[in-house]
């Protein structure tokens, strides 16, 4: 989900969908420090400061930022044509005149923290009167408002002071979560930390690093290059996480930047684009050379556009033949879905579909093992683009940003699921840290911020450990 947490930096989280608050694509978000100007192009005052040195860029999404925060100062009706006029006919959140008036009640808000890219971006507000929120914003691709969260702002994360306090930590979260942390320098495989169970879980778009090694074992083999072009068709197009969903029908965009865009923003349309390039078999076929212990649970893989389909297209019927379905029924499942653009209402995102065998299951492990045969394919000349890949956004907090050599990071969300799965170095030492949690109740999963502030701690622990 892309849920952000005050004073967090940006993770992006990976699936696909919209929910009721807010637009979800598979990420994260990670603490940092309370520094002036923080990696993340975010800018943050205290709240005893004067607010007024925080700048709102003028980009798609901080555009939409300062007209909601214009609108929250004033006392003038919101009318229905300004309503369209700022937000996506998709939209899955459009606050209402009294939505707005309950905020304007605490006017004027002051603006203390600001942080985003192009198209997501969070400002934390505050009054005197009011409270304190952090308004989450993601904009599609002609720049209008496609979801839209407003939360409560949080206390700042108090980090773990020992892994005794991480482990009483992970247990107290409201949904079953993992989190291990292993030390896998020089091909040695030794646990540092581990807690929760490790069994295979649904795991969202960590099962992306799956179709990144299948696309570096076609490059190796010859049948696929970097540079190669693909098409984008509406047959491929996928529902957000990502932007590529809305370049026209018939763009060509190479495998590399097409890559890039799966991991660094976990790009749907772009992942079933190269699910397409390679075959879906081949995907299936890297299961077990990259590690995985029980492929069948991911067989046939389901591009993201089906899982949208089978998950939230339809009454219900679809999800329990899927998950009664042998994998032969599965196949002719997946090979009746209709074709063109998936159009599923914001509304229909409810429940988690995982219960349904709907998304991809992977165990700490399995994706520990990914991570390392993806870093074994980066040391050949045709894998080499696999590195800066996985570390196009990797995922940290600014004090592990500068400590760290190396971050490479996958995230994962969907209804009532949240995933991550790093690999970082210090000089010649190397760590995989993975952390999953599921929830038949979405809502336990809501704020990522709860779940990844202890992968966070994972981090500052490791250096500790490094240092001491």
């Amino acid at each position: 989900m892309k849920l952000e947490h005050a004073r967090r930096k940006s993770r992006p989280l990976t699936l696909v969908a919209l929910t009721s608050a807010a637009v979800f694509a598979l990420a994260a978000c990670t603490s940092g420090p309370d520094s002036a100007q923080t990696s993340d192009n975010s800018t943050k005052v205290s709240a005893t400061e004067t607010p007024t040195t925080v700048t709102i860029p003028d980009s798609p999404v901080g555009k939409q930022i300062s007209w909601l925060l214009s609108a929250f100062n004033t006392s003038a009706p919101l009318t229905q044509e300004e309503i369209a006029e700022h937000f996506g006919p998709t939209a899955p959140v459009v606050l209402t005149p009294p939505d707005f008036d309950s905020i304007r009640a605490g006017q004027p808000w002051a603006t203390v923290n600001y942080k985003g890219g192009d198209t997501d971006g969070t400002i934390s507000i505050t009054s005197t009167t009011g409270g304190a929120f952090d308004i989450n914003v993601v904009v599609d691709g002609d720049g209008l408002v496609l979801g839209m969260a407003i939360t409560p702002t949080k206390d700042d994360h108090v980090p773990a002071a020992s892994w005794q306090e991480l482990e009483a930590a992970v247990k107290a979260l409201p949904a079953p979560t993992n989190l291990t942390v292993t030390e896998v320098t020089g091909g040695k495989n030794a646990e540092v930390f581990g807690v929760g169970d490790t069994s295979p879980q649904p795991t969202g778009s960590t099962i992306k690093l799956y179709v990144l090694g299948a696309v570096a074992t076609a490059v190796q083999n010859g049948t696929l290059s970097w540079d190669q072009k693909l098409t984008i068709t509406d047959d491929l197009k996928s529902m957000p996480g990502g932007t590529m969903q809305d370049l026209p029908s018939g763009t060509e965009v190479t495998v590399r930047e097409t890559a890039g865009k799966m991991i660094s923003i976990s790009d749907n349309t772009a992942t079933d684009m190269l699910i397409a390039a390679v075959g879906r078999e081949q995907v299936e076929a890297e299961f077990a050379p990259m590690g995985m212990a029980d492929p069948s649970l991911n067989i046939p893989l389901k591009p993201t556009r089906a899982l949208f389909q089978l998950g939230w297209g339809n009454d219900g019927a679809q999800r329990i033949a899927w998950r009664d379905g042998t994998p032969d029924e599965r196949r002719a499942i997946l090979a009746a879905l209709p074709g063109g653009l998936v159009d599923i209402p914001a509304s229909a995102f409810t429940t988690p579909a995982w219960p349904f065998d709907i998304d991809w299951f992977a165990s700490p492990a399995d994706l520990r093992a990914a991570l390392v045969s993806l870093q074994e394919m980066a040391k050949t000349e045709s894998g080499a683009p696999v590195r800066d890949i996985l570390a196009e956004d990797p995922a940290l907090g600014d004090e592990s940003a500068k400590w760290f050599t190396y971050g490479g990071f996958k995230g994962g969300s969907s209804i009532g699921v949240l995933a991550g799965a790093y690999h970082v170095e210090h000089d010649d030492r190397a760590w995989v840290v993975t952390m999953q949690t599921h929830g038949d109740d979405a809502a336990l999963v809501a704020d990522p911020a709860l779940y990844f502030d202890p992968v966070d701690d994972a981090m500052l622990l490791i250096q500790k450990d490094a240092t001491s």
